[in-house]
């Protein structure tokens, strides 16, 4: 059984040393046939692999690629290119001037590898042209330069909460990436990769060659794993925990492989769904993508846990949430036009595009009608990683400590009484410390929605009608509760207004007890001081 290559960003070491590497040259050998090319995807997706592969490519390394697509499909002739490979996770950041010296020491280590001329320290840019012209004069034009920039906004993804710092960084990227223009009669290929798409305009001004594929449907699967990807290639792996050796999954291999969808797959990136031909000769929908950093972490571990979220902790994102106070919607229907998804700002960032490009939010339908994108969490381990760090964002609960309130939470109200279940909400509400709290009506509503969403109850939160919006619905297997919220109110007030709009006749035939549940949170006590319940005849 070959090796994991959990952790190897290195398309070399991955094939040397005999790990899996789940073949993308069909997608590579039709990425390289343009001539600039910018790709984004959120982080631990496969792009620095991606860019590690192209490398190989044009270094003319085929002895790598024996074997693969690319060597037994085409008649690529391998020609030995001189490749100018930046990672900008590797430079130093603390501060800009820092990043401009480190871009300059970067350049000039690349010179030294071609035992070129020591270059002068002028600007970033500067030394890049005179490295790429200088590789040309020595390699000729049928061997032109390659260039690859892998993390290309990470200087400015690690400053954004310091808008002045982070300007200052985009400025500095700026001008570096200007001067590639100029270097179009000497490059072969460009290849830029990062998690974000800033609009032309804010850093790759002038650089209208640059052609974005983030959202072509042709390089939906350049990078992460489909699901006929993980059964060609981690069969033996699925099998083995299948079979008990690692975990008990008492419905063997498919009962596995439908937890590993629901874990891990969903991620849809590209505008539309074009059909394709299945194995049967049927259309079907490009499939959508699982996370190769999860599926390796839980393939070596057997254990299934939020391995892609904890990799990074996204404090950026809390801040932003907390800046917009916390928005429902942030969760739940939320959509976007085309400008919004392919555009990112760092004076002005709309909610849709931070979660989409950060991988927190994936596409779920596109209307064309409209041209509006609509947007969901992808999968188990996004949501319930994301909800419990926006709740303890908004509560400072730990969220370690999270897991045994939630169980506790969703038996009260699975199997009742109502009362137990307020009581260990009131519970939850009084350790939240006071500096906290915001005197608003959403602050509790979506503290109270989180926790249901949590404990996996199917809530839907501000449910239209043809009367007015319902505050909360959850449904368990036995009851439909419907709640109504008040702040320095009354619970009484509440409850009649689910009466007198007749919020439950739109759930009349769902089979299942109805309960109307009126409830009344205080400013001053920052907690439920009163709730009141009725049962539907």
């Amino acid at each position: 059984m070959k090796k994991l290559p959990l952790g190897i960003q290195s398309f070399t070491k991955v094939i040397e040393n005999g790990c899996i590497y789940v073949d993308k040259t069909k997608y590579i050998y039709e990425l390289i046939q343009g001539n600039c090319v910018f790709f984004a995807r959120p982080r631990r997706f496969g792009k620095s692999l991606l860019c590690s592969t192209l490398e190989a490519l044009f270094l003319g390394k085929k002895e790598l690629f024996i074997g693969l697509w690319i060597d037994k499909n085409t008649d690529y002739q391998w020609p030995v290119h001189p490749v100018i490979h930046i990672d900008l996770s590797q430079v130093s950041k603390a501060n800009p001037a820092e990043l401009t010296a480190s871009l300059m020491r970067t350049l000039d280590g690349i010179a030294e590898t071609y035992k070129l001329e020591k270059l002068e320290y002028t600007t970033p840019g500067e030394m890049l042209k005179k490295l790429t012209t200088r590789l040309f004069e020595k390699y000729g034009s049928k061997n032109r330069v390659v260039l690859l920039i892998d993390e290309y906004d990470k200087p400015i993804l690690d400053t954004i909460d310091k808008p002045a710092t982070a300007e200052e960084m985009r400025t500095i990227l700026k001008n570096f990436y200007e001067f590639i223009k100029g270097l179009d009669d000497y490059l072969r290929f460009v290849f830029i990769t990062g998690v974000t798409r800033f609009s032309k305009t804010s850093i790759f001004s002038g650089l209208n060659q640059l052609v974005n594929m983030s959202m072509d449907p042709r390089f939906a699967h350049l990078v992460g794993y489909t699901k006929d990807e993980i059964d060609l290639y981690f069969q033996e792996r699925m099998q083995e925990i299948a079979d008990g050796k690692k975990r008990s999954i008492t419905g063997g291999i498919q009962e596995l492989k439908q937890l590993i969808e629901a874990w891990y797959d969903g991620y849809r990136f590209w505008k539309d769904q074009p059909l394709q031909k299945t194995n049967d000769g049927e259309n079907s929908d490009l499939a959508r993508l699982y996370t190769p950093y999860s599926i390796l972490s839980f393939l070596d571990t057997a254990d299934f846990s939020n391995y892609w979220f904890e990799s990074a902790t996204p404090s950026f994102l809390i801040k932003v949430l907390q800046q917009h106070q916390f928005p429902l919607e942030s969760f739940e229907n939320l959509t976007a036009d085309m400008n919004e998804l392919m555009t990112f700002d760092i004076a002005d960032l709309p909610l849709a595009t931070l979660l989409f490009q950060s991988g927190y939010a994936t596409i779920k339908t596109y209307d064309p009608s409209n041209q509006y994108y609509e947007l969901e969490m992808p999968n188990y381990e996004v949501k319930d990683s994301l909800l419990k760090s926006v709740l303890s964002a908004m509560t400072a609960h730990r969220t370690s400590r999270l897991n045994s309130n939630l169980i506790a939470l969703r038996n009260s109200l699975e199997n009742g009484p109502l009362e137990a279940f307020i009581e260990k909400i009131k519970t939850f509400y009084s350790k939240v410390p006071y500096e906290i709290t915001i005197d608003k009506e959403k602050y509790y509503q979506t503290i109270f929605y989180l926790l249901v969403q949590l404990i996996n109850l199917r809530p839907e939160a501000e449910k239209a009608t043809n009367i007015g919006r319902i505050d909360l619905v959850v449904e368990t297997h036995q009851f439909l509760y419907i709640f109504e919220f008040k702040l320095n109110k009354s619970a009484q007030e509440a409850l009649d207004q689910i009466l007198q709009k007749k919020y439950y006749e739109f759930y009349s035939d769902c089979g299942k007890k109805i309960k109307l549940v009126g409830i009344n949170f205080s400013s001053t006590e920052k907690n439920v001081v009163e709730y009141l319940a009725q049962d539907l005849e």
